[in-house]
């Protein structure tokens, strides 16, 4: 086999490979989902993050006292407001 027909191959494979990086990037970044507070605020500004909770479909605000809430069992993440809206979640009034 040529070297030129390696070369050819070799870049083929590397746009395949970015291709599926890239979807699986917008992919992540369309769900709106962040582990970490600070990840969020950069996405969505700092005053525009919420803790949404996964089970319940409800999404608490900073300060409430459902902010975080099951943090360390995983059941939530931090997101947008206007993601969680647009995923259906609704404004929790109590912790749930």
């Amino acid at each position: 086999m040529s070297t030129k027909k390696l070369t050819i191959g070799a870049s083929v494979a590397v746009v395949a490979a970015l291709s599926v990086a890239t979807s699986a990037f917008a992919g992540a970044a369309a769900t709106s989902l962040f582990a970490s507070e600070s990840n969020a605020r950069s996405v969505c500004g700092p005053t525009s993050v919420v803790w949404a909770v996964f089970d319940s479909g409800r999404y608490y605000k900073p300060g409430s006292p459902g902010y975080e809430w099951g943090k360390g069992e995983r059941k939530g993440a931090y997101t947008c407001e206007k993601a969680a809206k647009s995923k259906g979640w609704h404004l929790a009034k109590s912790i749930h």
